[in-house]
Parts: structure tokens; C-alpha cells; sequence
């Protein structure tokens, strides 16, 4: 920590810093040239290395890639005849397969339709018979409701004819105005 250092102390730090960057500068310039040295060498030895050994290896690999180009284009040659003989195949299969699958389709279309018609005529005869059987009900039910509300009303009819009398006296009333029953 700087701060608790005193003076004299800082100085000599400063000056051992100072000593320590220029040792670390003359370093780098004597290993700069080094490394020039020794990077000029290794470029010779590689373009050697190239012009001797790489070249005969492309070469060995050029040919062989020919080679193996001419076997892959045989390969896929005959693939192709293979995949078109077995698409021709194919192709007849699924036109037999479509037709016959057309005609069975058409004949279980017609059968559907001729059920369907049937059905269709049973479910109407049904519903119709549903329907008188409901009508029947229901007015038998509308002709009972109608039947109790006129004996309803006639009982409240009754009812509201009658007159009710009521006799109060008052003794405070002089008879002036109505009298008051509360």
C-alpha cells in the first residue's frame, strides 16, 4: 500500500519500478531479434519441406481423387438406373392399387347413399309420429291447465264478491270527518 509507505521509502520504490521497466525494455529488444533469426530459418525449412515432400504427396492425392470421382459418378450411374427401374415398378403398382381402391370406393358410395336414403325415410316416419304423439300430450296437458285456472279464478271470483262488514265505534269522533279504525 502506497499511503503507509514514508517518503523515503516511496522514493526507493519509485526508483526500483523505474529499474524494473528498464530491465523489462532491454529484454524484449534482444528477444525480438532473436525470434526475427529464428523465424527467417524456420521459413526456409518449410519452403523445402514443401517444394520436396508436399508436392509429391498432392500429386499422389490428385490422382487418387480421379480415381474415386470416377468410381462415385459409376456408383451413382447405376443407382439412378436402379431408383428409376424400381419408380417405374412402383408406378404400375399404384395405378392398379388407385383403380381398384376407385372402384371400391364408387360401390360402397352407392351402398352409403341407398342406407342413407333409407334411414333417412325410417327417421322421418319417426319423427312424425313423435311429433302427433307430443301435440297429443300437450294439448291434453294445455286443456287441464285451462281447465284448473277457470276453477281458480272462479273460486277468487267468489271470493271477491263476498262483502266483509266491519263495525267500529269511536268515542273520540263528534262526528266530524271519517272515523279512524287504527
Amino acid at each position: 500500500n502506497c499511503q503507509s509507505l514514508r517518503g523515503g521509502e516511496m522514493k526507493m520504490f519509485r526508483v526500483q519500478i523505474a529499474a524494473l521497466l528498464l530491465a523489462l525494455s532491454c529484454y524484449q529488444t534482444r528477444a525480438k531479434d532473436k525470434m526475427e533469426d529464428e523465424n527467417k530459418g524456420d521459413i526456409k525449412k518449410l519452403k523445402t519441406l514443401l517444394k520436396d515432400t508436399v508436392k509429391v504427396d498432392l500429386t499422389s492425392l490428385f490422382t487418387q481423387h480421379n480415381k474415386l470421382e470416377d468410381q462415385a459418378i459409376d456408383v451413382f450411374t447405376k443407382t439412378f438406373e436402379y431408383v428409376d427401374k424400381n419408380i417405374e415398378e412402383l408406378n404400375t403398382h399404384l395405378e392398379k392399387r388407385i383403380t381398384d381402391f376407385d372402384e371400391n370406393t364408387l360401390t360402397n358410395l352407392k351402398l352409403l347413399e341407398s342406407n342413407t336414403k333409407d334411414m333417412l325415410v325410417k327417421m322421418n316416419e319417426n319423427i312424425l309420429l313423435n311429433l302427433e304423439k307430443i301435440n297429443d300430450k300437450t294439448m291434453e296437458e294445455r286443456n287441464e291447465i285451462i281447465k284448473w285456472a277457470h276453477q281458480r279464478a272462479h273460486l277468487h271470483e267468489d271470493i271477491l264478491k263476498t262483502r266483509i262488514t266491519a263495525c267500529a265505534h269511536d268515542h273520540a269522533h263528534f262526528g266530524k270527518g271519517p272515523v279512524d279504525y287504527s
